[in-house]
């Protein structure tokens, strides 16, 4: 190749769409966005619920097909309709939903759409666990043997599973969406730096997330979508905080930075048996290493923040009754509840909203099916008849305070936002009247409006009565929501801080009684 050739392949961009759109139905998801993803570069794509930023990834993905539009990989037309022609031109993608299958293994989740290696027509397994140790080392995922079953992980080292997969056959274009959403901020950290080192590599990233200061400090060039069609692209010494913050939400900072001030909400003393909704006597169980003793009083929001892995998760399913526990009492309002089960949660009127909405939703159902699953049976005649009419008027109700997107006619939720699909769960939760709501990583791959709702929603559900319990890995966002924040480690609740405190406070008492817990 000529110098000059070599010159002119190099300002063709990696990757580029031209006046891409896709419509479902009557509904516009995409119109009309044009971009260039320069190679060697992270390309970081952003924009709240529903601005068009996964419809894009799947278009890429050959997961839908445009309706409009072409798609370019090195200069030249890209036919891609299917995932394995994404695949054949160097395309790597990790979605929001992870498709992994719980009942198998690490390495089969990693081969899962990968040929075996094979010596003699047999399986070389030793070249499979090699292939999966260097991968899970690449991703950061340490004492997670290759044969461990996937259903043993949680959501964050699913997380990492997926990522090892996506990597495992060098892409040249690895296409992230929301990646850091179920991860701490030590993983999330992690999983940044081996972006880098895949931007050092020569790998080109596109990267979507609704993280601004995780974006800032990865992105070489940001896209801003909104309602499906593209606003600017800039590099990111073009674009300050302030201004991306705007473009995001058509709001200046200082308006952000006002509607982030802790909420000013009366003080309730959790510590006191009376008046709790809630209590929760030594309750143990596999995942838990320590016997966890903790109390929520109605109208109170109990933060627990601790790092993956920690056990909140675990705590929450246990109450809910959606894992084992081996001993201890849960009572509701004081009187012992013999929950062994999710109907014996719903019977005590406790609802758990879990941290993965992909395995909570049935995706081709709509939103009316989705919001009254599980508990149909209250909109029928008698125990018998459906009472469809009133079945879809709470839940068109119920869509309309949410603010649902996409939630009209019989469309399912396949095709809506990360956000809006929360916002069904959400919705499903509060059909279900809780007397004690858990939720588990209730604001993980939202945007910041969608955040700001869920916070309000939260403090109403409070002020009418609800003891709720909020986990989140996203520790300054406890002192926005919370009255109280117990600091959660290992099974263990070993400090408690008021709803006033910070975010500094809450680190700094998180690792240092972390540190202890590990020493005793």
């Amino acid at each position: 190749m000529s110098a000059a050739a070599a010159a002119a392949s190099v300002d063709v961009p990696r990757l580029a769409v031209r006046r891409l759109g896709k419509r479902f139905g009557g509904q516009v998801a995409l119109a009309d966005v044009s971009l260039d993803v320069p190679r060697g570069q992270v390309h970081a794509i952003v924009g709240e619920n529903g601005a068009g930023k996964s419809t894009l990834i799947k278009l890429l993905a050959g997961i839908y097909e445009p309706d409009e539009g072409e798609i370019l990989v090195n200069g030249t037309r890209a036919e891609i309709r299917t995932p394995r022609d994404s695949r054949a031109l160097g395309l790597g993608f990790l979605h929001q939903q992870l498709h992994l299958v719980g009942e198998r293994s690490v390495r089969e989740n990693i081969f899962l759409t990968s040929v075996y290696p094979s010596r003699l027509g047999a399986i070389n397994w030793h070249e499979v666990d090699s292939s999966c140790a260097r991968l899970l080392k690449l991703v950061g995922l340490h004492g997670v043997a290759p044969s461990t079953e996937l259903a043993k992980l949680n959501l964050a080292q699913r997380q990492l599973v997926a990522l090892a997969r996506t990597l495992q056959d060098e892409p040249d274009i690895v296409v992230l969406d929301e990646p850091t959403s179920a991860l701490g901020e030590n993983d999330a950290q992690h999983l940044l730096s081996v972006v880098r080192e895949r931007r050092e590599a020569g790998a080109t990233v596109i990267f979507v997330s609704h993280r601004v200061d995780e974006v800032l400090s990865i992105a070489d060039s940001v896209t801003v979508l909104r309602d499906g069609r593209l606003v600017l692209t800039l590099a990111r010494e073009e674009l300050s905080r302030a201004e991306l913050v705007e473009l995001l939400g058509g709001r200046r900072e200082s308006q952000v930075a006002a509607a982030e001030q802790t909420p000013d909400v009366p003080a309730v003393a959790g510590s006191s048996d009376e008046g709790a909704a809630l209590s929760v006597e030594g309750l143990a169980g596999p995942g838990l290493d320590h016997p966890v003793t903790l109390r929520i009083n109605a109208g109170e929001v109990l933060g627990l923040a601790g790092l993956v892995g920690s056990g909140r998760t675990t705590l929450a399913a246990m109450i809910a009754g959606a894992a084992p526990a081996t001993s201890g009492t849960i009572s509701i309002g004081g009187t012992p509840a013999a929950i062994t089960s999710r109907q014996d949660a719903f019977a005590s009127d406790i609802v758990l909203v879990p941290p993965d909405r992909s395995e909570a939703l049935v995706l081709d159902f709509d939103v009316r099916e989705n919001i009254t699953l599980g508990h149909a049976e209250r909109y029928a005649w008698r125990g018998l008849v459906l009472r469809k009419r009133a079945q879809a008027r709470r839940a068109d109700e119920l869509a309309r305070d949410l603010n649902i997107r996409g939630a009209k006619g019989d469309a399912s939720v396949r095709y809506m936002s990360g956000g809006n699909q929360q916002k069904v769960l959400l919705a499903r939760a509060i059909d279900r009247g809780p007397r004690v709501l858990l939720l588990d990583e209730p604001t993980a791959g939202v945007d910041v409006a969608t955040k700001e709702y869920i916070y309000a929603l939260v403090r109403s559900l409070a002020a009418e009565g609800v003891a709720v319990l909020f986990i989140s890995s996203e520790l300054e966002e406890l002192p926005r929501v919370c009255d109280r924040i117990a600091v959660f480690s290992r099974g263990r609740v070993l400090d408690e801080l008021s709803g006033r405190t910070d975010r500094a406070t809450i680190v700094e008492r998180l690792f240092k009684e972390t540190d202890r817990a590990g020493t005793d």
